[in-house]
Order: C-alpha cells, then structure tokens, then sequence
C-alpha cells in the first residue's frame, strides 16, 4: 500500500476536528459521571469513548501528514474498535437490570452467564479486528487484513444479533408479568427505561455494524471506501448516537446507591424483618 492509496478521496480536516472535539467532550463527562456515581461497570465505554476521541484526532493528523502510515492505521484502528467497547458495557447493564428486577427466570440466559457469553464474544471479536486491522496497515497483507476485520465485525453482528432477541425478550415477559408492579423506584430513570436505551443502542450498532461488513465486503474500490461521507453517517454519527444517549439516561440514576448487590442485601433484611 502506498501513500496515495491511503485516502481514496480528499479528507476533510475540518470534520476529523470537529468529531474528535465531540467525542472527546462526551468521553470526559462519560469519565465524571462514572466517577461520581461509583458505576464502575461503566469503563469500557468511557476507554471506547476515549478511543474514539484519540481516533479522530489521528485522523485530523494523518490528513495533515499523508505520508503517514502508522497515523493512517492508528486512526483506523481506534475509530473502528470502539463499539466492542460499547457493547461490553451494554451486556454488564442488561446482567445488573435482570438482577434488579428480581427476574431471572424472564431472560432466556441467566443474567450472570449473559455477562460472561457476550462479553467473551465481543473480546473475540475485538481482537480479530485488531489482527485485522494491523495486517490491513502492511501491503502485502491489506486485503486479507480487509477479509480479517470482516470475519470480526461478522462475529459482532451474530452476537448483538443474539443478545437483542434475549433483550426483547425479557421486556416481552416482564410487559405481562406483575412482578413490573412491585419494583421500586431508586432513581429519577425506570429500569425499563435503561432497558430500552440499551434496545435502542443494540439496534444502532447493529447498523454500524451493517454498514461496516457491506464497507468491507466491496473493498477499497467501493463506493463506501471512496466517499468520505458515508463513514461520517453510516458510522461516526450513529457511534456518537449511542456514546451520548447514555448520558441522559445513566445506570446511576437506576440503580441504588452501592449498587445492585446492595439492594439484594436490603431485600435480604426486609424478608428477615417480616419473618
């Protein structure tokens, strides 16, 4: 790969800059939020939000230096691997809503296992992208490093896809369940309201990652590697989508103070009371 095949287009500079300024101001209040709350479950996403923030800024600074092969792969990497990230999260909030209501038995896979199972399948599919994403920096593996990260993004895609029908389920059964009724109220957000924010961002990333295999599957001549627009709409703004949304509806505001496990030593002493 030379250098002018790095961009297939004319990249603007401006763009890079503004997207990392976003993300970079999402990424510190992701960071306060997590701190004064104490939802340390919240990491992953506040690094993938930094790592989208560093990403776009390689990218303002490759645009500046195009003869720059690590700032091109640097860029590509960390804008690309982010929503693992994201996804880590969102399968930690969905194990911690299950325990919250009580339900267990609603969710299709108990919520401590769902943790584990998805969370294992977003670091495989994490670092097959980042295998991918090195081999796509070297010319004489940049196609097959294409085809890697695709298997990657492949492999994320099977997993939201799965982890949304178990989402959707649980809401189904605790929508018809009475056990809704008796839940308590700890925050100014419902559980049911984090839920369906995780729903939301489940569905957007999955288109993220739609555009990204159909990106990948047309190769570097196709129309979505040589249109700069397209990686802004198809995945920096719905990345961001999602990355913002949680701040408006946050765990902390869900969850009691001390989090779930404390409430299920509260719920403890209530049923020794009564006994």
């Amino acid at each position: 790969m030379t250098t002018s095949e790095l961009y297939p287009y004319d990249p603007n500079q401006k763009v890079a800059l503004a997207a990392a300024a976003l993300f970079g101001l999402s990424a510190f209040i992701h960071l306060i939020m997590m701190i004064m709350k104490k939802t340390w479950f919240y990491t992953a996403m506040t690094i993938g939000s930094f790592m989208m923030t560093a990403g776009y800024a390689a990218r303002y600074l490759s645009i500046k230096s195009p003869d720059s092969i690590p700032l091109y792969a640097m860029q590509s990497l960390l804008i690309l691997l982010p929503p693992s990230l994201y996804a880590a999260t969102i399968y930690m909030i969905y194990g911690r809503i299950v325990l919250f209501v009580n339900a267990p038995d609603a969710s299709i896979i108990r919520p401590t296992r769902v943790t584990k199972i998805f969370v294992v399948g977003d670091v495989i599919s994490f670092m097959i992208q980042l295998g991918g994403g090195g081999m796509e920096a070297q010319a004489s593996s940049a196609d097959l490093g294409q085809k890697v990260m695709l298997v990657g993004l492949v492999i994320q895609l099977i997993f939201f896809g799965f982890f949304l029908i178990i989402a959707i389920t649980f809401d189904r059964r605790m929508s018809s369940s009475p056990l809704r009724y008796t839940i308590p109220k700890y925050g100014k957000h419902t559980w049911r309201s984090l839920l369906l924010l995780l729903l939301g961002a489940a569905f957007v990333i999955i288109g993220r990652c739609v555009y990204r295999v159909i990106e990948f599957s047309n190769g570097r001549d196709g129309y979505l590697m040589t249109n700069e627009w397209c990686m802004y709409v198809g995945d920096a703004a719905p990345m961001f989508l999602v990355q913002a949304a949680f701040h408006f509806i946050h765990a902390g505001d869900v969850f009691p103070r001390g989090g779930v496990g404390k409430m299920e030593d509260e719920r403890y002493i209530n049923l020794e009371n009564q006994a």
